[in-house]
């Protein structure tokens, strides 16, 4: 009873650990059969267990039978698989009709017994329990079990697939099986027997299954490893020396046919066997020979191996070891190799004659006792640690030489790890050379070399300064001096000249200034001088500038007398007084607005004011205004007729006017200059051109010609005529009816772009016209100089009329000019009948004045002109 409990308790054990190994080494990958037969072994050895412990066995035993019925399926479907035999559905079908069919059996034998014919008394599970007993019909399913079990072992013998040891080894087991299993049902139907036989069965065959594909798999990865190998491998017979196997990389890095050469002797690989362990330079590659003996077998495997990249990879490190040490021994400045507790490891011949020690005295020793001064003996191993830390260092500091003489040096170092050791690199350079340098240049950058003075930049940092640690009381003042006419010295007499010219006023600034005052030459005619802590007060640093300003000019103005020429030199001199409050860039901007006053003042010395200030904002404020009017559209043409005697309008003159939003008209007096300094006439002539080219579209037949006012600001501008051009141009209009009218002041400012300028507008068609003639360029010769076809005498001449005998000697004269010239002469001003009437005796046909209207809107002026030509015509 015992017994039977254990082998039933040892089968149950091991149906837990063969279901548990199934799943863990994945059996079920080669068969899914297997999980089936696990999991009907396990249910069979559990319910066998639970027979021992419960009085009533029939059920349970009627379960067991029923799971015996498709236990063989199962093992003979995983014989099927682990052979590799593929199974048909017919197969499949037939295989579980049978066990099927007696489980119908089973399930029916209340109706006919023919499964279980009774119940029997056993002592097998102690108290002599009722199980239930068998009929013919199960013994003949006994026998259909033993068929199964030996056709699976027949498809395990006899397949092709599996090796020598699995088929011996699954014989054992189908034996061990079989036997066991006819013992339990010939020892009255002993189910804790057939448990135990059933149990250690399945997992013999779920061992060799995993034991199989294990195999398998290190075969394929052992043949995947040698076809696919970095290395080539030959095997090779010992006796025969005949090739029997050879991978794909080892036929291409010895360039064989690995095919042809199998089975035949290979002198190129014999002689590979005899450089065994040597290195071979073959087919432009390094290779290393090896061989392993297989004594057993007595065969030889040749392994070549590629080590190309590993000789490569070593001589350039040999090659960068050798350029190491020649930049080592070589650079210009002092290295040494330390360790981390600063013992000199190496150094290079720099290094030594930098500091006077040979290399015996200094491998091996401490680098602080050698070359580090007393006063900083703790330095050089706070610097090491730091450099290890922070992995680089740069620092400049002071070293001593073995003379004991101190020198500057700048020492970089880097931190080298070898993998056994840290090691400091460090890079020793002399700046004692470098600083003087720097010294030289940086006396060049603050002082001028041609006078000596202080530059520009070295003014602006002084003052700087200067305005940033004076006190709340302190009062500070800047003096700008300006040269007259310095460019025309340049330019009459050369620049040496002029050079020696500044020597000479800088000499004289400095004998007159104190010694702690800063002179600067900021630009080329021009001297800074910036005055410290000059009063308490403003009234009082005025006095004391004004007294140094005093003295300045007094010797500033005496005769010079340079390159045996006498001079009389003229300055404008600005100033500026100044407290603590004010930035460097508001004392400069100041001092600069007090300066462009002074050089239009009589004097030519000016204290900075806020009127200054104000004239300027109020400049500022008026171009704001002009800007927004041009955007506005705001500058407008006015016309002024020009008539004959007969009062018929033939041209007119386009004169430009501000109209504001209010309505209120500004006279171009009151903004043309300013349009002129700031450029803006530029743009405001092109924008009276295509007024007056509108104008003349729409009265083409009416009109003869517009006259239209070019500044001479206008005419120094390169593009300009190209500019008049294209307007003219895209309004597709006659250019002769464009008249361009300037003074005779041009003529003092022609150069090459203005000649050109004219030019061509002349080739394009327009006419030109003299304004204001006799009142400007005194020359006549300009007459000669241009096509012109009108010019038009100043107003000042017909005013005076007719008290004026001698200004009507003056218009006879300009007349008889005109017509001489074949000129269009038109007197402006023309303001009464009797002005009219000596000019038309004298001979004037076209006028021009208020007689005849003021300028007025360009449409009230079209207006006019169809009216008049309706009464011309009627």
């Amino acid at each position: 009873m015992a017994l039977n409990k254990l082998l039933a308790l040892s089968g149950l054990l091991v149906s837990v650990v063969n279901f548990v190994y199934v799943l863990d080494r994945r059996v079920y990958n080669l068969s899914k059969a297997v999980i089936q037969m696990a999991l009907y072994v396990l249910f069979f050895s559990a319910v066998e267990s639970f027979k021992y412990e419960v009085p009533n066995i029939i059920l349970l035993e009627k379960l067991q039978d029923i799971l015996l019925l498709y236990i063989p399926v199962t093992i003979l479907f995983f014989s099927l698989d682990l052979s590799g035999i593929q199974k048909s559905r017919r197969m499949t079908l037939l295989a579980y009709s049978i066990p099927t069919l007696y489980l119908i059996l089973a399930f029916t034998n209340k109706f006919h017994k023919l499964f279980w014919s009774g119940e029997v008394k056993t002592e097998l599970y102690g108290l002599q329990k009722v199980r239930p007993h068998g009929g013919f019909i199960p013994w003949t399913y006994f026998i259909f079990a033993i068929v199964l079990f030996t056709l699976a072992f027949i498809c395990i013998a006899r397949s092709k697939k599996l090796d020598l040891r699995t088929k011996r080894l699954s014989g054992f087991t189908f034996a061990f099986g079989m036997v066991g299993s006819v013992l339990a049902y010939l020892v009255n139907f002993n189910y804790t027997l057939l448990s135990f036989i059933l149990s250690h069965t399945t997992m013999f065959l779920d061992l060799i299954a995993v034991d199989l594909v294990w195999r398998k798999l290190s075969l394929s990865a052992r043949y995947n490893a040698y076809e696919h190998s970095d290395d080539g491998f030959i095997v090779v017979d010992e006796l025969s020396e005949r090739v029997l196997d050879i991978n794909d990389k080892a036929a291409k890095l010895l360039d064989l046919d690995g095919k042809a050469i199998i089975g035949r002797k290979e002198e190129k690989i014999q002689a590979l066997i005899k450089k065994s362990g040597e290195i071979l330079f073959e087919a432009n590659k390094y290779l290393k020979i090896s061989t392993i003996e297989d004594d057993k077998n007595r065969a030889l495997l040749v392994v070549v191996k590629d080590v190309t990249a590993e000789m490569v990879s070593k001589k350039d490190i040999e090659k960068v070891q050798t350029l190491f040490k020649t930049l080592f021994e070589n650079i210009p400045d002092g290295a040494v190799i330390l360790n981390k507790e600063g013992v000199v490891i190496e150094c290079n011949k720099q290094f030594l004659a930098m500091f006077g020690y040979t290399k015996e005295e200094v491998l091996g020793k401490n680098i602080d006792d050698l070359i580090a001064p007393n006063d900083l003996q703790y330095e050089p191993d706070k610097l090491r640690k730091l450099a290890i830390e922070q992995k680089t260092l740069k620092v400049e500091t002071t070293r001593k030489r073995k003379d004991g003489s101190l020198i500057e040096v700048r020492i970089n170092v880097s931190t080298i790890d070898t993998g056994e050791e840290a090691l400091i690199y460090a890079i020793y350079t002399d700046v004692t050379a470098e600083r003087e340098a720097m010294n030289v240049v940086r006396n060049i950058l603050q002082k001028d070399p041609l006078t000596g003075l202080y530059t520009r930049q070295y003014f602006i940092r002084k003052l700087s300064s200067t305005i940033e640690f004076s006190s709340i009381d302190d009062y500070n003042a800047v003096i700008a001096i300006d040269i007259r006419e310095f460019s025309l010295f340049n330019s009459t007499r050369g620049h040496s000249f002029g050079d020696e010219l500044l020597r000479e006023i800088s000499k004289r600034l400095k004998s007159v200034l104190r010694e702690g005052d800063t002179i600067a030459r900021p630009y080329a005619d021009e001297f800074w001088i910036l005055l410290e802590k000059v009063g308490k007060d403003y009234r009082q640093a005025k006095e004391t500038v004004s007294s140094i300003v005093g003295k300045i000019e007094s010797e500033l103005r005496k005769f010079y007398n340079i390159n045996g020429e006498i001079l009389d030199i003229r300055f404008s001199t600005g100033i500026h007084i100044f407290a603590s409050m004010d930035t460097t860039e508001d004392v400069l901007r100041k001092l600069n607005l007090a300066l462009a006053r002074a050089k239009t003042s009589r004097d030519g010395v000016v204290f900075y004011s806020a009127l200054i200030d104000n004239e300027l904002q109020e400049l500022a404020a008026r171009e704001r205004a002009l800007k927004e009017a041009v955007y506005n559209g705001e500058l407008k043409i006015f016309l002024q007729p020009i008539c004959n005697s007969y009062s018929e309008v033939v041209g007119a003159e386009a004169l430009l006017r501000w109209v504001k939003k209010d309505g209120s008209v500004v006279p171009p007096l009151d903004f043309i200059r300013v349009i002129e300094e700031n450029g803006m006439i530029i743009t405001v002539g092109e924008e009276v051109l295509r007024q007056v080219c509108e104008f003349i579209v729409d009265n083409d037949t009416s009109i003869g010609f517009v006259d239209v006012n070019v500044s001479p600001v206008q005419l120094r501008y390169p593009n300009m005529a190209d500019r008049f051009i294209d307007i003219i141009s895209a309004h597709e209009i006659d250019p002769r009816k464009i008249v361009l009218e300037f003074t005779e002041n041009i003529f003092i400012e022609m150069n090459q772009v203005v000649k050109d300028n004219i030019e061509k507008l002349l080739n394009f068609g327009c006419q030109i016209c003299i304004d204001d003639f006799g009142t400007g360029y005194s020359s006549l010769s300009y007459l000669t100089l241009l096509p012109l076809k009108k010019i038009k005498v100043d107003r000042s001449f017909v005013s005076r009329m007719p008290e004026d005998s001698r200004s009507i000697k003056i218009l006879e004269a300009i007349y008889n000019i005109a017509r001489s010239f074949n000129l269009d002469a038109i007197p402006e001003g023309v303001e009464n009948e009797k002005q009219l009437e000596i000019l038309s005796m004298i001979g004037y046909r076209l006028f021009q004045g208020y007689y005849f209207g003021k300028p007025i809107p360009v449409d009230d002026f079209a207006k006019i002109l169809r009216e008049r030509s309706k009464f011309t015509k009627s």
